[in-house]
C-alpha cells in the first residue's frame, strides 16, 4: 500500500454494518486514524453512522500504558514483523484513547461519511495552521486541549481552570486528579 493510503488496524469484513479503524501514517511518528461505527449497532435506538479522524503519535509517553492495555509489551513488539509493528502502535494508543480528536460527522450515508473523513486528512496534512488549530482547541469540560488529552497531560487543563474558576477544573483539583511534582 502507498505511504498515502490507508491500512486497515482494525475492521470487521462488513465495516458498514460492524464498523471499522483505519491508519495511515501522515510523517515522522505521526499518523491519522479514522474510525467508523454503524449507530444502529449500538442498541440505543440511534440510526445513521459515525465517523471520526484522530492523530497519535507513535512516541507517545502513553505507549507503553497502551500497549499493556492491549495485551503486548514493548519486548512483545520485537516478536512482531517490522511491517506490522507501527500499526499494532498506533492500533494500541487509538484503542487506549491517547489520540488527539480532529474531527467527527455523521450521517445516514456511510461513503460519504467516509470520503469526508479522507478528505479532512489530507487537508490537515497539507495546512499545518488548521491542524494548529485543531489540536490547541478544548476537547473536555475541563479544558484539555487535543495536544494535551493524547499525551495523557491533564495537569495544564486543570491548572488553567482553576486559574479561571472553572468548577470542573475546581472539582478535578479536589479529587486529587490535580498530579504535583515536586523537585528538590
Amino acid at each position: 500500500m502507498s505511504a498515502r493510503g490507508w491500512t486497515d488496524i482494525g475492521s470487521d469484513v462488513n465495516w458498514k454494518d460492524y464498523g471499522g479503524r483505519w491508519a495511515r501514517h501522515i510523517d515522522g511518528t505521526r499518523y491519522h486514524v479514522l474510525r467508523f461505527e454503524n449507530c444502529a449497532e449500538w442498541g440505543d435506538g440511534a440510526t445513521g453512522y459515525h465517523c471520526d479522524l484522530a492523530e497519535v503519535d507513535v512516541a507517545s509517553p502513553q505507549l507503553e500504558k497502551a500497549l499493556g492495555c492491549s495485551g503486548l509489551s514493548l519486548e512483545d513488539m520485537a516478536d512482531i514483523q517490522e511491517q506490522h509493528r507501527e500499526w499494532a502502535k498506533v492500533d494500541a494508543l487509538a484503542s487506549y484513547g491517547a489520540a488527539a480528536a480532529l474531527w467527527q460527522d455523521g450521517g445516514p450515508n456511510a461513503h460519504k461519511l467516509m470520503r469526508a473523513a479522507k478528505a479532512e486528512s489530507r487537508m490537515l496534512e497539507r495546512d499545518a495552521a488548521a491542524l494548529d488549530e485543531r489540536l490547541d482547541r478544548p476537547v473536555n469540560k475541563i479544558g484539555s486541549t487535543a495536544r494535551e488529552y493524547a499525551a495523557g497531560d491533564i495537569n495544564s487543563a486543570i491548572l488553567r481552570g482553576l486559574a479561571d474558576r472553572n468548577p470542573a477544573a475546581e472539582i478535578m483539583a479536589k479529587m486529587g486528579m490535580l498530579q504535583v511534582v515536586v523537585v528538590r
